[in-house]
């Protein structure tokens, strides 16, 4: 998909450069995310997701007439057999967003989903002309996990901090003449594994020097634990936008 200019504060230009170095990676939504996404939709009411992600299952089960549009067969099959299995109904449509032929619905959702459209702006369009009533639109804020932030300050490295994408589309549909609110979602993510040196790096993206993983862990140590089977978990706060838009 190739990237339209689209004039005003490069919201667009922006997403278009974060994303293209970017591969088919999902986002996890955690319970607090999802139940605050849940709390914008009303029983009885359709719902589009515009990719095959562990929201529509949430919302079927919320009582809402669920469709979802994804590229992958096999994406699009495991929210199949996770229908069958809680025993609810979610209708699936094999397509690229947003090349797909679907019905308007009340609602449409795009909870992380938007990270796999260079195109920002082509992509929300899309998605308010297929919505009667609402636009939710779910991704990360861009601050920097606390295991990152001390591992930078162990190495000397400067804090990465990215581009807040919920800014990002929040501003798109600005530009787009669409006024949409903007709320932070605090969810805990965990990183569970087996011993210290896997933590380490899955932590570190890398093997660190002995002494210096033992530094990160000593600093992280508050947030580190033990789950029943014995395996070292790390659990930390991550910050997650939500743009709600009325169409």
């Amino acid at each position: 998909m190739t990237s339209s200019p689209t004039p005003g504060y490069g919201f667009a230009a922006a997403w278009h450069a974060m994303t293209g170095s970017e591969g088919d990676e999902s986002l996890l939504l955690g319970p607090d995310v999802s139940r605050t996404l849940t709390s914008y939709i009303c029983p009885g009411e359709t719902v589009l997701d515009i990719a095959a992600d562990e929201f529509a299952m949430v919302a079927a089960q919320a009582g809402a007439h669920v469709t979802v549009v994804d590229g992958s067969s096999q994406r699009l099959a495991q929210v199949a057999s996770d229908a069958q299995r809680h025993g609810v109904t979610v209708d699936t449509v094999h397509a690229l967003w947003p090349h797909a032929a679907v019905a308007h619905h009340d609602v449409v959702v795009g909870a992380g989903a938007l990270r796999r459209h260079r195109d920002l702006p082509a992509a929300l369009r899309a998605m308010v002309l297929h919505a009667d009533r609402l636009l939710l639109c779910v991704d990360e804020a861009g601050t920097p996990a606390p295991h990152e932030q001390v591992l930078a300050a162990l190495l000397g490295a400067p804090v990465i901090r990215q581009a807040p994408r919920h800014l990002l589309i929040a501003g798109t549909l600005a530009e787009m003449g669409l006024a949409a609110d903007v709320r932070m979602v605090t969810t805990v993510r965990a990183v569970t594994v087996a011993d210290e040196t896997e933590l380490v790096q899955r932590l570190a993206g890398r093997s660190l020097p002995g002494p210096l993983a033992r530094r990160l862990l000593d600093l992280l140590a508050s947030t580190l634990s033990r789950t029943p089977a014995g395996n070292w978990q790390y659990r930390y706060p991550a910050e997650t936008g939500l743009v709600v838009c009325p169409v």
